[in-house]
């Protein structure tokens, strides 16, 4: 049996930036269109077409298995290697509440945290 993470959070990225990011994630999604899972999960990203202001954002937000979070953290990588500037912060918990991980994005590096929720209030 599968265990599952609820997955929500963000990227920013410039407006000259962003075009490059989208078409990445395009691309990606086309990439993983014979691989069931993969196609799903990526489909958990969303942005808006519109510009609101200076910083342009994309989102993520989907339940996904431990092979998600893979998934999640290469895309990152893959938007990284663009040499584009990103920010972000993803919240990954674990269906049982136990497991947490935070993702943050400084800088163009990704960092993991796991987190304990074991007596946490």
């Amino acid at each position: 049996m599968s265990y599952f993470y609820s997955v929500r959070g963000w990227l920013e990225a410039s407006p000259s930036d962003f075009p490059k990011i989208v078409s990445t994630i395009t691309a990606l999604r086309e990439r993983w269109q014979s691989h069931d899972k993969e196609r799903l999960y990526m489909k958990g990203w969303c942005w808006s077409d519109e510009p609101i202001n200076w910083t342009r954002y994309l989102f993520y937000g989907a339940d996904i298995t431990e092979e998600g979070l893979t998934l999640l953290c290469d895309t990152i990588h893959e938007i990284a290697l663009l040499k584009v500037e990103i920010s972000g912060y993803f919240h990954a918990r674990g269906e049982d509440g136990e497991n947490i991980i935070v993702y943050k994005v400084d800088n163009d590096v990704l960092t993991e945290e796991r987190v304990s929720a074991r007596g946490s209030a």
